[in-house]
């Protein structure tokens, strides 16, 4: 999670630099690269489990199908949103949203009833996203395309609880290096093809612009937010519920945002901090009710 939370920071750093000079990259083109140098350290694993036919078809179709989920379209919107916004308020967009979305999950999929106060800690997780994304006023938000990218980062937060709902459901089946591995490369691939759709936009010539410390970024966010985050996010998942894990994800705000006022001058407004602090109380509110079990106050059953 401390890896998570600086890599807000250092994609920040690279899709929009604030040193003159500096090379920038479009979404879709950083997080393929991401991607593609992280997948080189799961190759041999990958190909060893194909060798000796320890992964299914099935299991193959559902690597691809979470590698485009959580990797494709969860870090495209997510590099969108950290573009039109910050480092800081990314954070909280995505992190504070995702463990209430897999809690909201969890009651569409008729795994867990929806209680009242369920239902309230809902709310109020929404009223802090509200309190973040209204910050500015709405002409102004739409103008600099600051409103498209929290909603970019809402749908972002929906993508990594699908994620973790399914994959802690798969996992059963295939080890999570193998998983990591093959959504990790099934990912990669579609990030590539993606940029490829928009040549003008999406310029890989730019990659060998950047500087050193911009190098030094990309390589943070491509081996120790990629490779050892992700495989070790992956096996808690299949030590601990996938409600319970997305818990730990709430550090990563505060990580997030310390990094981004002190590293790139970036405000702390009142709204920023109003906003995570009601987050913040939806995910224990949520928490406390999975803890008491079933409750007397249900909307659903």
């Amino acid at each position: 999670m401390l890896a998570w939370g600086m890599s807000f920071v250092a994609a920040r750093f690279l899709l929009h630099p604030e040193t003159a000079g500096q090379a920038t990259l479009s979404p879709i083109v950083l997080a393929a690269v991401r991607f593609s140098i992280a997948s080189l350290f799961f190759v041999v694993p990958f190909a060893r489990a194909l060798l000796l036919r320890q992964i299914a078809r099935r299991d193959l179709l559902r690597m691809a199908l979470l590698g485009q989920l959580t990797f494709s379209l969860y870090f495209w919107l997510q590099y969108e949103g950290v573009q039109q916004t910050n480092a800081g308020i990314s954070s909280i967009l995505v992190v504070g949203l995702i463990p209430v979305v897999t809690a909201l999950l969890a009651q569409l999929s008729g795994k867990e009833r929806m209680h009242l106060t369920t239902l309230g800690a809902l709310l109020l997780g929404f009223m802090g996203v509200a309190i973040i994304v209204l910050q500015r006023p709405l002409t102004m938000t739409l103008a600099s395309g600051f409103l498209l990218g929290a909603l970019c980062l809402v749908g972002n937060a929906f993508a990594f609880a699908a994620y973790s709902t399914l994959s802690k459901r798969w996992m059963q089946r295939v080890s999570p290096l193998v998983m990591t591995g093959g959504t990790m490369i099934s990912g990669a691939a579609g990030l590539v093809l993606l940029s490829l759709l928009d040549p003008l936009r999406n310029q890989w010539g730019v990659v060998t612009q950047l500087d050193g410390i911009q190098w030094m970024a990309l390589l943070f966010l491509s081996v120790v937010c990629s490779v050892m985050a992700y495989f070790a996010y992956n096996s808690a998942l299949t030590k601990i519920d996938a409600s319970r894990v997305a818990v730990y994800i709430y550090c990563e705000p505060v990580v997030a945002v310390l990094f981004g006022v002190t590293l790139l001058a970036e405000p702390l407004s009142w709204q920023i901090i109003a906003g995570g602090v009601l987050i913040a109380g939806s995910v224990a509110m949520v928490n406390l009710i999975k803890k008491k079990g079933d409750g007397k106050h249900r909307i659903f059953s």
